[in-house]
């Protein structure tokens, strides 16, 4: 259910402060797509259904009605033997990777949401794709600044998303050769020298090393002062591999043919000092562990199966002095 939109669909959006991209310019990632078909499946059975979010399924049904094969996957979701079909090649592809998917954005959209009460104006997230939390956020908290920044495909589809809020921006960007600082200071909406949360979902496994660091350094001096950086990371396992556990080999060689291959990863126990030389204070890292304590068990699913392999951290900025200090 990963079939993706047939290129050279529609105009290219120009990028800001355009360089020699290294981007698929005509179609959005097949992760986001991927993503987006799993969620919808998710609200169509009793099990997943409570994972999903007010409006979310609803948001995104209206962002892939129109693309190509809507009438394919309108037919998987109506059918209930096709979509146990689909989620028998979950279960040999990477095994509860589904609930991971729904499971990681309930626990990222309620850390944001602790930000927004303890009063923050501005959120940011990075590589969003086709999430509806910068959306479903804006029609709740009119007040609040929220700022997209993608691949421009991925964000063309989501730009036939009806009713979109005033209070919601684009931003098309390349993360592979952009400065996420200048597109951002350049948004006529940011609120400069206000904090603000960065999130980064599903993003860093797909950038080099030193893009990585230079992603999160860049957030954590946008973000500011009483400022939160949230972000996902695959943890690196002891001989080196980037991958989820018990992942079938076909994932890497559909990544890699999509061109969305795993590039970084980490260790747990590297992590710490490593986020420290990139400018942050790691607060709070959720593994499968704490996903399934934190936000199945409440929904009576901690027996699900759910995909093992990538991290959540929750950060806040180190002070400019202390930033200094580390260099």
């Amino acid at each position: 259910f990963a079939k993706i939109i047939p290129r050279s669909q529609g105009e290219e959006v120009p990028l800001i402060h355009r360089k020699k991209s290294v981007m698929k310019s005509d179609t959005p990632s097949d992760t986001s797509l991927l993503v987006a078909r799993s969620i919808l499946l998710a609200s169509k059975g009793a099990r997943l259904r409570p994972l999903v979010a007010p409006r979310e399924a609803e948001i995104l049904a209206g962002i892939l009605a129109s693309s190509p094969d809507a009438p394919w996957f309108e037919f998987v979701l109506k059918n209930g033997w096709a979509r146990q079909m689909v989620f028998g090649l979950e279960r040999l592809m990477v095994a509860g990777i589904i609930a991971h998917y729904l499971a990681r954005k309930r626990w990222i959209e309620g850390k944001v949401r602790e930000t927004l009460a303890g009063g923050t104006r501005q959120v940011i997230v990075l590589g969003a794709g086709l999430d509806t939390l910068a959306a479903r956020l804006a029609a709740e908290f009119p007040q609040v600044i929220l700022l997209e920044l993608d691949h421009p495909a991925t964000q063309r589809v989501k730009r036939q998303m009806p009713d979109r809020a005033p209070n919601l921006h684009w931003i098309p960007v390349d993360f592979a050769t952009e400065s996420i600082t200048t597109v951002i200071l350049d948004c006529p909406h940011f609120l400069k020298n206000q904090p603000c949360t960065i999130v980064a979902e599903g993003l860093t496994m797909y950038l080099k090393a030193e893009r990585v660091s230079t992603l999160l350094r860049n957030s954590a001096e946008l973000a500011g002062p009483g400022g939160r950086v949230i972000f996902t990371f695959m943890e690196q396992a002891g001989d080196g591999s980037i991958r989820f556990r018990c992942e079938n080999p076909l994932v890497a060689w559909w990544l890699k043919s999509r061109r969305e291959p795993f590039l970084w990863g980490i260790s747990l126990a590297a992590l710490p000092g490593w986020l420290l030389k990139n400018g942050l204070l790691g607060e709070t890292i959720a593994s499968d562990t704490d996903l399934r304590r934190e936000i199945l068990a409440p929904h009576g699913l901690e027996n699900i199966r759910l995909a093992q392999g990538e991290c959540l951290c929750c950060c806040s900025p180190l002070s400019h002095d202390k930033r200094h200090s580390l260099q």
